[in-house]
């Protein structure tokens, strides 16, 4: 079968016509070959967003914008954004749309969909919630004010410091500055290699030393104090001294009679008539003593013959 030429003409001219039409719709971001859902989000300001603009999820391409109109209730206060999911997406109810600035080279924004935990959904053609990206100057503008509060109250604290600092009040921190200077002075050489930081740092080097030499001696001579320790425990000291304390009673005791003058020791120690006849008798002994070595026929009569001499 042959066809005319007349046929070709309009087949062509339906093919043109049909991608013209695909084309004109893919441009507005309508895709006429894939089904799609449509869904509707009202803003207060539509600043940056644009017919043709992307919607995304997570990053990912969804859908497009495909209208912007005057909201017919209330005109000129709010727009009513139209686009469309490619895919068929279940959106949960509560879901926000937010406008954000996706190249922060342009200033066009486009729809990020911020998905709700829930299980219950919008149904293609409802109007879902709608959200505003702050993008960089969510983040300068609290940095701004902070920014603004701290200059205030760094110029109060100029000011007051002004006011504070006198020609008085400057001498004083030159001097104090003066004096700390001289004191990291005194330090500096204090701690120089022959300062006296350094040399007690050598002395205690060298004492160290020597205990580390001497660390097997000073070992063994606390072994000698411990076995002493056991020795004097092994020999009951408490009891010895509890001994010797009762010892010492008694003996101040004794003194303390003899002291009152009871008893022999204290009669001869106190009373000095005892000690006077003492004295007389002891003379008297003397003189018999030297008489009898002088006289001692007197007081020893002894003869051979039984002869008794005759007194002078």
């Amino acid at each position: 079968m042959k066809i005319s030429r007349e046929a070709k003409t309009a087949l062509i001219a339906i093919v043109i016509i049909a991608i013209t039409i695909w084309g004109f719709n893919f441009l507005k971001g309508k895709n006429i070959i894939k089904p799609t859902d449509e869904y509707y989000v009202v803003y207060d300001n539509i600043e940056g967003i644009i017919e043709s603009g992307t919607v995304f999820y997570k990053g990912f391409q969804v859908g497009n914008i495909n209208g912007i109109a005057f909201d017919p209730e209330n005109p000129g206060k709010k727009f009513v954004v139209k686009f469309i999911l490619e895919q068929r997406m279940k959106i949960p109810v509560k879901s926000r749309v937010i406008a954000k600035q996706s190249n922060p080279i342009v200033s066009t924004k486009d729809l990020e969909i911020e998905f709700y935990d829930t299980t219950v959904y919008y149904k293609p053609g409802d109007t879902l919630i709608a959200a505003y990206d702050p993008g960089i100057m969510g983040i300068l503008e609290p940095l701004q004010n902070q920014f603004d509060i701290t200059i205030e109250k760094l110029n109060a604290t100029l000011e007051a410091l002004d006011n504070t600092l006198n020609e008085e009040t400057q001498a004083n921190i030159r001097k104090s500055v003066a004096a700390v200077h001289e004191s990291l002075v005194s330090l500096k050489n204090m701690l120089a290699p022959n300062g006296e930081i350094s040399k007690s740092v050598s002395n205690i080097e060298s004492v160290t030393s020597n205990i580390k030499k001497n660390n097997d001696k000073i070992n063994e001579s606390v072994d000698h104090f411990k076995n002493i320790s056991a020795d004097l425990d092994s020999a009951n000291l408490t009891q010895t001294l509890a001994r010797l304390d009762s010892t010492l009673a008694a003996t101040y005791a004794i003194m303390d009679k003899i002291n009152n003058s009871e008893g022999s020791a204290g009669l001869l120690i106190n009373d000095s008539t005892l000690y006077v006849n003492l004295a007389a008798a002891t003379a008297s002994l003397d003189s018999l003593l030297s008489d009898m070595k002088e006289h001692p026929k007197r007081y020893v009569h002894f003869s051979v013959f039984g002869k008794k001499e005759k007194s002078n």
